[in-house]
């Protein structure tokens, strides 16, 4: 007679805890992508370049303008294309934000199972990526930024190269698509990297002709945006950034959102060291964590440079489920019991967090007021700013501007960093307020959703 913790029963209900913590959480994040709610205060700044694209003005502005574009050009036009058939880009780029989680999740789920991870595995490594996205990186989620996009198409091209790692043949498509997503964000580097380092330790031949079609490929793109922007791609593109080791240390406290997850991988790459496939998941976490570090000790850089952590984390959580019964410290249990154990944790974690949106959205009609209450801010902010003559800065919350109908004038960011490296004088900003010809705009607080 078995008991119910040994029942596979009990470890389904695990699971589907899991699916629904998943689905629940991610439900609020599309929801939200319908408000007229400004998200992140870099919004309006993506849908200005996404406008840029489409001709509305130069993509890449020269230096004497007081905004810059430090992002490669392909999420613009993308965006722009799918923003000009919707008819509104801001809504385009947060519908492909949402879009692009999906792509990941099946991503993963199918890295997984290339890697040697089980069915269910992989269903279980989609759920924790899409429901650590929804629950602690929400801002990003829906959003109208092109990280996760480009995470997406990096995905893909990274289970391209465990498809052609099984085949051994295809290395150089997969390593094309790779190079395709850089210029759409720049800065995941976790996946070309653990492939090539797999590649340069097993197939050093691949390795040479995949690195020298990569370097062709990226060339050629870098001389494509050369002959379309000029010089201007290059001198926005290397905008100055002030960079901090003290900033970079404190990453250690955000690590605590895939704590859980992290720590079930850590242990299984240690107990499963020999297997060449929990070898090859180990890398891909280590250059992840390595990147967000370095990533963290830039100004301004956000929770978006963990994403390739998240994802690594979420592909070794699988396998780490799929082999748990072969752990030394879970000898004594039987497999379904193990496993339930690991999911009791993950689920645990997920849950302790203080987003609760999605129940508050059914069951709290305060926080429905909330949303009301916020959308009535925007519209009135929007109508403020469209009655002032002239150029406009509402300072970060660029939505705003950009909802009003203002040209895009002021990037406060950037022009604060180029400020800082000498790039630009002192009193950019203020000498154009005093001759009158720039209007600073305080904008309702509540026009941007709370983090």
């Amino acid at each position: 007679m078995t008991t119910k913790a040994n029942d596979p029963r009990y470890l389904g209900v695990l699971r589907w805890t899991l699916y629904v913590i998943a689905t629940w959480s991610f439900a609020w994040t599309v929801y939200r992508a319908f408000l007229n709610v400004e998200i992140e205060n870099n919004e309006g700044w993506n849908a200005y370049f996404a406008d840029a694209a489409m001709g509305k003005m130069p993509l890449y502005p020269s230096t004497d303008q007081l905004i810059t574009n430090n992002y490669p050009p392909l999420s613009f036009y993308i965006v722009g294309l799918v923003g000009r058939f919707i008819g509104d880009p801001m809504l385009a780029g947060r519908l492909l934000s949402l879009v692009a989680v999906v792509a990941i999740a099946t991503a993963i789920a199918l890295s997984v199972r290339r890697l040697g991870g089980s069915g269910v595995a992989g269903k279980i490594s989609a759920a924790f990526f899409v429901a650590t996205m929804s629950r602690f990186f929400m801002p990003y989620v829906g959003m109208n930024e092109p990280q996760l996009l480009s995470e997406a198409i990096m995905a893909f091209g990274f289970l391209w190269f465990l498809i052609a790692r099984s085949n051994d043949r295809g290395y150089i498509g997969a390593i094309l698509v790779m190079a395709l997503a850089g210029f759409v964000k720049h800065n995941i580097i976790a996946m070309p990297l653990t492939a090539f380092l797999w590649l340069g330790l097993h197939r050093r031949r691949e390795a040479v002709k995949c690195f020298c079609v990569a370097v062709i490929g990226i060339m050629t793109g870098i001389a494509i945006c050369y002959a379309l922007f000029g010089w201007n791609f290059f001198f926005n593109i290397l905008t100055p950034r002030h960079y901090s080791l003290k900033r970079a240390v404190h990453i250690f406290g955000e690590l605590e959102w895939v704590s859980v997850g992290l720590v079930i991988c850590l242990y299984n790459a240690w107990v499963r060291r020999r297997d060449v496939n929990v070898q090859l998941c180990s890398w891909l976490i280590a250059i992840a964590l390595g990147s967000y570090f370095l990533q963290k000790s830039g100004a301004g850089v956000d929770i978006n440079a963990q994403f390739d952590l998240v994802i690594a984390v979420a592909i070794g959580l699988g396998l780490a489920f799929t082999q748990i019964s072969l752990w030394p410290i879970t000898c004594r249990l039987a497999s379904e019991q193990a496993q339930a154990i690991l999911l009791l944790a993950v689920c645990v974690r997920l849950l302790a967090s203080k987003q609760l949106q999605p129940v508050r959205l059914i069951f709290d009609s305060s926080f429905r007021s909330e949303i009301a209450m916020r959308e009535r801010a925007m519209t009135d902010s929007i109508e403020r700013v469209r009655r002032i003559p002239g150029d406009v800065t509402c300072g970060r919350d660029m939505l705003v501007n950009y909802r009003a109908g203002k040209s895009f004038v002021v990037d406060a960011f950037n022009a604060e960093q180029r400020i800082l490296a000498g790039a630009l004088p002192k009193d950019a900003i203020a000498a154009r307020v005093a001759a009158g010809t720039l209007t600073i705009v305080e904008v309702d607080r509540r026009v941007r959703w709370p983090e």
